[in-house]
Formats: structure tokens, C-alpha cells, sequence
């Protein structure tokens, strides 16, 4: 009986030995992967970009403040493929809360609050910046910032998709 509790104490002492340094060893490039430098987008300037490489989706759009977004041009001119671009996009992200027709009447805009009505004279003659600027960053109150989740060109085509198809 004696030898068999020896021998159990001896296997766990193995266990625990062998653990250990595993343990010791991992931690600093475990530590080095959580303390990396990162970038928020949208949070903060982008990083310059190194010279002589050339971007493949465009120069990132940066602003700190609303103010700051109004002079934001939209680089989509509102074509048809525009257009139906961001009806595609519009009915993944927005139409669950603003509805199919702007009007703020989606399945989420009628259990809780009611969503803004993006067919209003208000939203219509907003500067497409502005729009820009609270689909990446979330409305005043209500709209949570959707800046991780759709693609900056996006953006614009659902930009150019409600003042063009949902105001007619």
C-alpha cells in the first residue's frame, strides 16, 4: 500500500514538474503578443503610410469630430452600381432598425426606440460627411457606431443609396 501511494505522489510530482517550466518558459512571448503596439481606425490618425508602397483600397478617411466630417467628400459618384451597392449593404446593416423605406419603422426600430427617418428633409440635406461620420461612429443617443463592422466604401454607397433611392 505504501509503494502504490508513492508512487501516485511521484507521478504528481512529475506532473507538476514538467508544467512548471512550460509555464515559465511561454510567459514573455505570451506577454510580448498582448503588450503589441496596435492602431485604433477611426479612433485616431492613421499611421503614415511607407513611402514608395501604393495603397490598394484607397487612402483611409479620418475625422476627429463631426465638425471635422462635414467637409469629408464622398469619393462615389451616385451611379446606378453605386446606388445598388449600398442598397445591398443597407439592407444587411440599416434596414433592421430603420426599415426597408428609411422611414424608421424596422423590426429593432419597432420593439425599442424608433430609429431617425432617413427619408426627412433633415437627413436628406445632411452633408454626406455627417452621414459618414455617424455610420462610423454611432448616433447622439441610439445608433451604435457601426465603423467596425462596414467597410469605409460601403459607407459611402449607403450614403449615396438614401439620398438617392430611399428619398424618391
Amino acid at each position: 500500500m505504501k509503494s502504490v501511494v508513492a508512487k501516485i505522489a511521484l507521478a504528481i510530482i512529475a506532473a507538476v514538474a514538467m508544467m512548471v517550466p512550460c509555464e515559465a518558459f511561454a510567459m514573455p512571448w505570451s506577454w510580448d503578443m498582448f503588450k503589441q503596439p496596435n492602431h485604433r481606425a477611426q479612433k485616431e490618425e492613421a499611421p503614415p503610410q511607407p513611402e514608395g508602397t501604393v495603397p490598394v483600397t484607397g487612402r483611409p478617411y479620418f475625422a476627429k469630430d463631426r465638425a471635422g466630417a462635414v467637409k469629408l467628400k464622398n469619393p462615389f459618384i451616385a451611379d446606378k452600381a453605386s446606388i445598388e451597392t449600398g442598397r445591398a449593404k443597407y439592407a444587411t446593416y440599416c434596414a433592421t432598425c430603420h426599415g426597408e423605406t428609411g422611414k424608421g419603422d424596422g423590426i429593432v426600430g419597432q420593439k425599442y426606440v424608433a430609429p431617425t427617418d432617413l427619408t426627412t428633409e433633415y437627413v436628406q440635406k445632411k452633408p454626406d460627411g455627417d452621414i459618414f461620420f455617424t455610420i462610423t461612429n454611432g448616433g447622439l443617443a441610439i445608433m451604435p457606431s457601426y465603423g467596425d463592422s462596414v467597410q469605409t466604401d460601403d459607407r459611402w454607397h449607403i450614403i449615396n443609396f438614401i439620398k438617392n433611392a430611399l428619398s424618391k
